[in-house]
């Protein structure tokens, strides 16, 4: 008894190998809910190209449940597609594809991250690096600048300032009133008023100009300036201010608009030398505040010529491509890289990427996040394109977060994906777990820990599967696959990496470069680039059941479905139990898509669906723009005649679909080139669809008595397993045929076909109404297949090249099992 056969292929020894695998598995789908059934059909949705779109990098926005896009990326175009097949206009600034002129590989070369109507493009290739302008971003008003800040305004002071070695002196009156004689002074002062009097005082002083605001001073020139101020009281009353000062106590409340200082501070406060500029209420010079500001004579700007670029979707439905430059775009203001607003190269250090290629983009925590060699570097929070600290006087929770992967080994961090409440990063060789030490993510929370020492295939994304991450290995030849997980937490911490290709080393070949996954179906899809596989897409099917134990894994199939007539699968993705595809059939290049759900589709009125891909028809089931004309009827040659949107690229078939007034499920004719299919017959009103029909096979494991030994299952060395005949049971099935190779007896094929006379064949009967076509629908039953064979030595194989549906859920042997020494068992 076999129980099921929903657990794919195994390249086990036959003998080692579970019953419930098979030695061949193409073009099914291992269903939990129907069995083993035949994969449905792909539909053609559009053509995309004329020509091949050559080396490219495809990515996926999916904005929201009504918007989701295909973005075919190339070194100088880039082109987007809605899933329908229309295509949307991009718009490129000047200049904007000079930023993927290195690219080597698209495929390799080239990221792309998206977050609502921005897509960030990187480049592997490019270097980040910082502009040549330095600080102050405006100029000062001259080369040399300085202030006098007339303090205090006391009695009986002597305010002495020298500026180039001329001197200018106040005397203040000694006391507010004098009495003298009988005569009263009263002798008013103010710091206005003694600063007035000192700029009077200087104003011999060649090549300097002086200006005044209230009680300050303000000096410039086009040389030095040696400038001193002293009072009677240590200069509690006085100052003059060059380019640094002690605290920030010493600095006034008026001053000239850019006026820049450094606070020098105590040396004990590690918040030493910082930078700060004054900013005037209004005017150019008056009273305002004074702001942290960078160091003069510092880079300052990012290149946004060096950065990632922006993909970014206008209001009007249209896309616009370019560096994050600040300009404006259908109403839209594009972002511009953040710019250095504080400290110097020791206090505000360039972030790590500048001078190291940005190897991935991605979201974590609302913060904009690259890894940059060994580097991970992550924006403020909440605002994705500020890389510098707001200020240097503190660190700010919302601060920027730049960290090393430290290791001893070189690690060049390749892929981050978000993992739970984690960021699981991925290079070559080790995987990293990055989160916080707290609950809240900060600069001083964040850190970085060796999970797992893997190795990993760089040319392959990882991608997040349920609870999991699913990555690739390259195994010379062929490729593994390995499933990421944590479990506990804390100290209890463990990470693991479960081997899914454990039982099928050699059957996905290498330079598998896509990774697609629907969480829905439990199931997720690999491509291949290696020469003679890119036509399939290689299939992994799951499902995890709870026991007294834990989770148990209770389906690990692997087959692949293989499109005849693709000369290339370039990519694939999968939205709501839809696997959509950009094929490419010689030089064009189409969008199709095809249902990846658990249990197969209905195809009401009709009581079965037809499996064809490529299909195109003559109803509204197929877009307007590719829809195949109704047939043009000859009444001279009895031929009806229609003319498809492509070339046959594989065999093509017509087959009429269901409807109240036509024979449905009928074949009508076929072609294995050209664009046009003739059918015997008046079909010109009948709904008709066309499409590459495909074989569905599945190869047993060969039967033979089978014990339980260490929780598995071995054959059984000693017992001869005499087959007579095998039981089929089968479900919603329309044909099938299973070939026996016994050995040394020619193949014997044995064929199920439940057609119905006036269903199939329009020459014979009337049409099948619809509720005895629904009637029938379901046909179910037990198969009998002989053998006569020793188990051992006959090969099984079921078989489906017609686009009717079969499905199959257990199987049954009957016969003698005999043993070499002991007699009948």
């Amino acid at each position: 008894m076999i129980p099921n056969l929903f657990q794919g292929v195994s390249q086990q020894p036959d003998a080692q190998r579970d019953p419930s695998q098979g030695e061949v598995q193409i073009n099914g789908m291992s269903s939990t809910v129907e069995g083993l059934r035949k994969r449905e059909g792909s539909t053609c949705i559009a053509k995309v190209s004329n020509t091949a779109f050559g080396d490219v990098l495809f990515h996926s926005i999916l904005r929201d449940s009504n918007e989701q896009y295909l973005v075919v990326i190339a070194k100088t175009v880039i082109r987007v597609f809605g899933l329908d097949g229309t295509e949307k206009t991009v718009t490129a600034a000047a200049g904007a594809y000079n930023y993927l002129s290195s690219v080597a590989s698209a495929k390799s070369d080239i990221r792309a991250a998206s977050i609502a109507d921005y897509t960030y493009i990187s480049n592997t290739k490019a270097v980040p690096a910082m502009s040549a302008a330095v600080a102050p971003a405006v100029a000062r008003p001259a080369a040399h600048e300085a202030l006098i800040w007339v303090k205090a305004a006391n009695y009986g002071q002597t305010y002495r300032v020298n500026v180039n070695n001329t001197l200018a002196t106040v005397q203040t009156a000694v006391a507010p009133v004098i009495v003298s004689g009988g005569t009263t002074t009263e002798n008013r002062i103010s710091t206005a008023d003694i600063a007035e009097n000192i700029r009077t005082g200087l104003a011999g002083v060649a090549g300097v100009t002086i200006t005044r605001s209230g009680s300050v001073l303000h000096l410039t020139s086009s040389s030095a300036i040696t400038v001193a101020a002293t009072d009677a009281k240590a200069n509690a009353d006085i100052t003059a201010i060059t380019n640094s000062v002690q605290a920030f106590t010493e600095l006034p409340t008026i001053a000239p608009e850019g006026y820049q200082v450094e606070i020098i501070g105590d040396p004990n406060n590690r918040f030493d030398g910082y930078y700060v500029k004054f900013v005037p209420r209004s005017g150019t010079f008056g009273e305002g505040s004074w702001e942290e500001t960078v160091s003069p004579g510092v880079e300052y700007l990012i290149d946004q010529a060096t950065m990632p670029h922006l993909l970014v979707r206008l209001p009007n439905g249209t896309f616009w491509f370019g560096p994050a430059n600040g300009s404006t775009q259908g109403g839209v203001t594009i972002p511009s890289w953040g710019q250095r607003v504080a400290g110097d190269y020791d206090t505000a250090p360039n972030p790590s990427f500048i001078g190291y290629p940005i190897q991935d983009v991605f979201i974590y925590k609302n913060r904009l996040g690259f890894l940059a060699d060994e580097n991970v570097v992550l924006s403020r929070a909440r605002d994705f394109f500020e890389f510098f600290p707001e200020t240097v006087t503190a660190v700010l929770d919302s601060d920027p977060i730049d960290l090393a992967a430290s290791n001893n080994r070189v690690s060049v961090l390749r892929y981050a994906v978000p993992y739970q409440d984690e960021l699981i990063i991925f290079s070559d060789q080790i995987q990293f777990r990055f989160n916080a030490a707290e609950t809240v993510l900060t600069p001083g929370t964040a850190q970085i820990t060796v999970l797992t020492s893997y190795e990993m295939d760089p040319n392959c994304r990882p991608i997040p599967v349920q609870g999991t991450i699913v990555f690739c290995q390259a195994n010379g030849q062929w490729s593994l696959f390995r499933e990421f997980s944590v479990r506990g937490a804390g100290t209890a911490l463990v990470a693991d990496a479960s081997d899914l290709s454990v039982h099928v080393s050699s059957y996905v070949p290498s330079e598998v470069f896509k990774l697609a996954a629907n969480d829905t179906g439990n199931v997720w899809f690999a491509l291949s680039g290696k020469s003679g596989y890119l036509d399939r897409v290689y299939v992994y099917k799951y499902f995890y059941r709870n026991s007294g134990s834990g989770v148990e894994r209770v389906q690990s199939s692997w087959s692949y479905w293989e499109l005849n007539g693709a000369s290339e699968i370039l990519s694939i993705l999968c939205v709501k139990e839809v696997l959509y595809a950009l094929i490419r059939y010689g030089t064009e290049v189409w969008l199709e898509k095809l249902p990846v759900t658990d249990r197969m589709t209905n195809a009401a009125p009709a009581p079965y669906p037809l499996l064809l891909d490529r299909m195109v028809s003559t109803t509204a089931a197929t877009p307007a723009a590719i829809r195949v004309a109704a047939g043009s009827y000859s009444a001279v040659t009895g031929l009806t005649t229609w003319t498809l949107p492509y070339t046959a690229a594989a065999l093509t078939q017509a087959w009429s679909g269901f409807a109240a007034a036509s024979n449905g499920g009928v074949f009508l004719g076929q072609a294995s080139s050209g664009n046009t299919i003739s059918a015997r017959g008046n079909w010109s009103a009948a709904p008709v669809f066309f499409g590459e029909p495909f074989n569905f096979r599945y190869r047993f494991t060969r039967f033979k008595m089978m014990r339980d030994i260490g929780g598995g299952k071995a054959a059984a060395n000693v017992l001869r397993t005499q087959i007579r005949h095998v039981k089929l049971r089968y479900h919603e099935t329309y044909f099938f045929k299973v070939v026996v190779t016994a050995e040394r007896r020619d193949p014997t094929s044995y064929t199920y076909d439940s057609t119905i006379l006036g269903v199939r064949n329009s020459l014979i009967g009337n049409a099948l109404d619809h509720a005895e076509a629904e009637a029938n629908r379901y046909a179910e039953g037990v198969f009998r297949i002989p053998m006569l064979s020793r188990g051992e030595n006959a090969i099984v194989e079921i078989q489906n090249d017609t686009p009717q549906p079969c499905k199959f859920s257990t199987c049954e042997w009957v016969g003698l099992v005999t043993g070499q020494a002991r007699g009948l068992q």
